[in-house]
């Protein structure tokens, strides 16, 4: 079982509108996109934050969340804070998936860079390579942004996929964002027939 500790929104005393506390780390849904169910856990690489989530727009959604300075790290690596996590994540919108994009922003609408601290574990091997079920390739960006790409598989409507990644700071930020893009398939095109008729009157 994954996690000791389980935060919900009937069960959480901190939970307000999709955000959960464990440890002092907040995760909140509150951008839109997707639903924030479940989280359990503790950050580390035996027991990782789990997130259950319901991503219900085929644009996808951003996940925002903060981490007090005092949380520490809890990978091994060489940042100042950082933590481990499984996204659980359902297909609830209308369209199948084909890829899975994660980036990462210390302010919302502006790429992470190397600059603001905040990558998916830069400069170390801990956690790496991430892994998914559900998908058959990972490539990784740190520069000149934090990007994760999932693809070669696909996810149908209802079904689910298990991402698992670290997420470091370099420096304590007031609140960071982890945007979720879903790949949507590209329409076939149809063929069109050389023989047209062409309607008299």
């Amino acid at each position: 079982m994954l996690g000791r500790f389980v935060h919900s929104r009937a069960t959480c005393g901190v939970a307000r509108a999709g955000s959960f506390s464990i440890d002092g780390v907040t995760f909140s849904d509150r951008l839109g996109g997707f639903v924030l169910e479940k989280v359990t856990g503790e950050g580390s690489m035996d027991d990782p934050f789990v997130l259950t989530e319901r991503m219900t727009d085929s644009d996808g959604g951003t996940l925002s969340f903060r981490i007090p300075p005092e949380f520490g790290n809890r990978i091994g690596s060489q940042h100042a804070i950082a933590f481990a996590v499984i996204k659980v994540v359902e297909n609830a919108s209308e369209l199948p998936w084909n890829s899975f994009e994660l980036e990462l922003q210390s302010k919302l609408g502006t790429p992470s860079d190397y600059f603001d601290g905040l990558s998916f574990g830069q400069g170390s091997q801990v956690g790496r390579p991430f892994t998914a079920e559900g998908f058959g390739q990972v490539t990784m960006m740190d520069e000149p942004y934090d990007r994760v790409q999932f693809d070669h598989g696909r996810i149908p409507i209802g079904g689910r996929v298990t991402l698992r990644l670290v997420i470091s700071e370099s420096v304590p930020l007031g609140e960071a964002y982890l945007l979720q893009r879903p790949g949507k398939p590209v329409a076939q095109e149809v063929p069109v027939s050389r023989h047209i008729r062409i309607a008299t009157k």
